[in-house]
């Protein structure tokens, strides 16, 4: 009995500050914007290098370039003639690189050109710019994938390695390594000048849909079928961690500028936020209703993107919460209820009296989860 009191307490005190946007009160106060100006399944999503401009491409062909904080569609490309399943921005954020079918295209985004990719008999799944977008990768329903030279449109080195299908390739940020995943169950690290295998790891019990290197480039986490989540540590090709929570097959991953974070997007209709230095996810995105395809860090790394077979893209704000509520859940509840500040509207209290009470919970609410998320902090770091 008095657990379910706690509860309750809890419950009241959470839906008691809904956050409002446009005079509706969304299911999770994290999120901040829902777009859904696609008709049909989106299947990948992109921020820009500024965060300013979010690009989507979905089941009806369109892709959308648009603002990240109003959701109005600032522009759309012309695309191939089957949906494109896969955006990424280069670093400087002037071109878009997607395919669609067995065609590729990168957008110059200055004057809205494209230019045409041909060497793919099969979807293409992947890809991936380099750092200064000189080159880029991409991968197919093949058991091989290509490097490409982007001004002279030609492949310039075949990687071959897996024994079957080559689902996801990247490159490191400091260059120094190339990873590739596979329907064979391994990843491989492969150096990036020689274009030789380092580590050949056999890291899942499933197909590896999406592979991220940490900023550093220490780092490499890999997502599977198999419902796992794995991070490698790239010089040694030993596992790091494994995140495990997913009820379906991982299929995006990626770090968060600050590599405090890692964000998943699954199958089971969710994504997930990941903390590195723990394992521990420590918050659950459940507002979609679909399938999840991607889930990526607005840069500045305060937002994340998901997209979603239920054809909507959504940003969430990183909260401190977050943290706050998931390693000191009790301590907070305890703040709280001693407070006085979140009880139900008192016998003989008057409605704006009422209202000016709900205001001070609020900051109260919103400093103490600042508290602990900064006391949490400085654990790590102990």
């Amino acid at each position: 009995m008095v657990q379910l009191k706690k509860i309750s307490f809890f419950l009241f005190v959470y839906f008691m500050f809904p956050l409002w946007q446009s005079g509706t009160a969304q299911k999770d106060e994290s999120l901040i914007l829902t777009f859904k100006k696609h008709k049909g399944p989106v299947y990948s999503i992109a921020a820009s290098p500024d965060g300013s401009t979010i690009a989507s491409s979905g089941d009806d062909r369109f892709i959308h370039l648009w603002d990240k904080n109003s959701g109005e569609i600032r522009s759309t490309l012309n695309g191939p003639l089957k949906p494109v399943k896969y955006l990424t921005f280069s670093r400087d954020g002037k071109l878009l690189l997607g395919a669609g079918g067995t065609e590729i295209r990168i957008w110059d985004l200055g004057d809205g050109s494209w230019t045409k990719y041909s060497r793919h008999v099969t979807h293409v799944y992947n890809l991936d710019f380099n750092q200064d977008a000189s080159k880029f990768l991409s991968t197919s329903l093949k058991n091989i994938f290509y490097l490409w030279d982007r001004e002279e449109a030609t492949v310039i080195h075949t990687f071959e390695g897996h024994s079957k299908t080559v689902l996801t390739a990247t490159f490191s940020p400091d260059m120094q390594w190339i990873a590739s995943g596979s329907l064979d169950q391994t990843v491989i690290i492969w150096d990036a000048k020689t274009r030789k295998p380092v580590h050949t790891m056999s890291a899942h019990g499933g197909n590896i849909f999406s592979l991220d290197f940490s900023p550093d480039s220490k780092l490499l986490a890999s997502c599977s079928m198999d419902e796992n989540i794995k991070i490698w540590d790239v010089e040694t090709g030993k596992i790091h961690k494994l995140l495990t929570g997913h009820d379906y097959a991982v299929v995006f991953v990626r770090f968060s500028p600050d590599a405090r974070y890692l964000i998943s997007a699954s199958y089971d209709m969710t994504a997930k936020l990941w903390e590195v230095a723990t394992g521990k996810c420590i918050y659950t995105f459940v507002d979609q209703k679909d399938a999840l395809y991607a889930a990526d860090f607005v840069p500045g790394g305060s937002q994340v993107l998901t997209c979603s077979n239920d054809g909507t893209v959504m940003i969430y704000e990183i909260s401190p919460r977050f943290s706050a509520e998931y390693y000191y859940f009790d301590e907070i509840e305890k703040e709280m209820e001693n407070s006085g500040l979140f009880e139900a509207r008192r016998k003989g209290e008057n409605r704006d009296a009422y209202n000016t009470r709900q205001e001070k919970a609020a900051l109260f609410r919103r400093d103490l989860f600042e508290k602990y998320y900064q006391k949490h902090l400085l654990d790590l770091d102990e």
